[in-house]
């Protein structure tokens, strides 16, 4: 298969999140009087750069992150305006503040997402491959009947139940277009840190705050789930850990994933942006060297220590944990390599 298009795909999706995980660093570390010396958007070769006033801005050849150079954080600047010199509190802030932007950003996507799905009749825009829902017959452009048997008026009601299902069947009624009412039960499967039984739905009167809400609430479960998922891998409660044939997907998975989205429409794809823009936040917050969370580990034992820790020995640990890092993701891009050639619909329904 072609990998242009999700590659593509992906540049747009995960480029923005990558946009403004950055500028979370660059703005706090402004706001903390610290020199910005470079904000680059991928790494490697310059496609394009150009200086505004003390900061140089680049746009980079290899669109798989990004990067904040701030004085004083790598090259010795011992000055008042340096990252060093601010007082721990402080550089902690600035080291979170990207994580903190990925983590907040989905409530603005599910927001907007949320009102353009949520009015009119209840209706399934997609349906998964290989989800329980293509299983017990429901497709494109059915109506939403009832769910548990009462009545579905908002989509929105059938999300909060099958969310809070804790995998237990639930009861959906449906019609496809100009036919009769059916009724199928449906086991509802965990995936990215909610119940889901793989309809992508619509409608329900226009409810602004109503939006607002469950755009943070949302939010909120995607935070609490995708840390609850790599536990489940990384427990071995996953077939294959993190990284089996159902752990953790990078680049090249998180394309094809997106290419699949996106045929269902702009919605869909929306709501997988907040969904990566969590995963973003909240694996950049894990205590690995090379990582933001790495440096908030060491930020946070010099608070203890009350001095800080030799910057040799931080710098040959973030080398190590960098090596570490790119053979992970190594790993993981061979299997996502190695399942290109398996249908996504059976990925789906081994990892149910």
């Amino acid at each position: 298969m072609s990998l242009l298009v999700p590659i593509l795909l992906f540049i747009v999706v995960v480029g923005p999140l990558i946009a403004f995980h950055e500028f979370g660093h660059y703005i706090v570390a402004k706001l903390n009087g610290v020199r910005v010396l470079e904000y680059n958007i991928g790494f490697g070769r310059p496609i394009v750069q150009f200086q505004r006033g003390e900061t140089k801005y680049g746009l980079r050849v290899i669109p798989l992150g990004g990067y904040v150079r701030l004085a004083g954080m790598d090259d010795g600047d011992a000055g008042p305006r340096s990252f060093n010199a601010k007082p721990v509190w402080r550089r902690i802030t600035i080291i979170v503040a990207g994580a903190f932007a990925n983590l907040v950003l989905p409530i603005a996507i599910f927001f907007v997402a949320g009102l353009a799905a949520n009015h009119g009749p209840v209706t399934v825009q997609a349906v998964t491959d290989g989800s329980p829902a293509q299983a017990a017959g429901i497709r494109p452009d059915d109506r939403l009947v009832s769910i548990n048997g009462k009545s579905v008026s908002h989509i929105e009601d059938l999300r909060s139940v099958v969310g809070s299902s804790n995998g237990a069947p639930v009861r959906v009624g449906f019609a496809h277009p100009g036919g009769p009412t059916m009724e199928a039960t449906i086991k509802p499967v965990f995936k990215n840190g909610r119940w889901i039984i793989g309809v992508v739905g619509s409608g329900g009167p226009l409810d602004i705050p109503g939006t607002a809400v469950e755009a943070v609430k949302l939010d909120g479960a995607y935070i609490v789930g995708i840390p609850v998922s790599l536990v489940r891998l990384a427990s071995g409660q996953v077939s294959g850990g993190i990284t089996g044939p159902c752990g953790v997907s990078g680049p090249i998975g998180i394309a094809r994933e997106t290419q699949q989205v996106a045929s269902a429409g702009v919605i869909p794809l929306l709501f997988l942006a907040g969904v990566l823009s969590v995963s973003v936040g909240i694996l950049n917050l894990l205590p690995v060297p090379a990582l933001d969370g790495g440096r908030l580990l060491f930020l946070v034992i010099e608070a203890v220590r009350r001095k800080p820790m030799d910057p040799a020995l931080e710098s040959r640990v973030h080398y190590a944990g960098f090596v570490v890092l790119i053979t992970l993701i190594l790993i993981i891009t061979f299997n996502d390599i190695s399942r290109l050639q398996t249908p996504f619909a059976s990925l789906i329904s081994q990892c149910q």
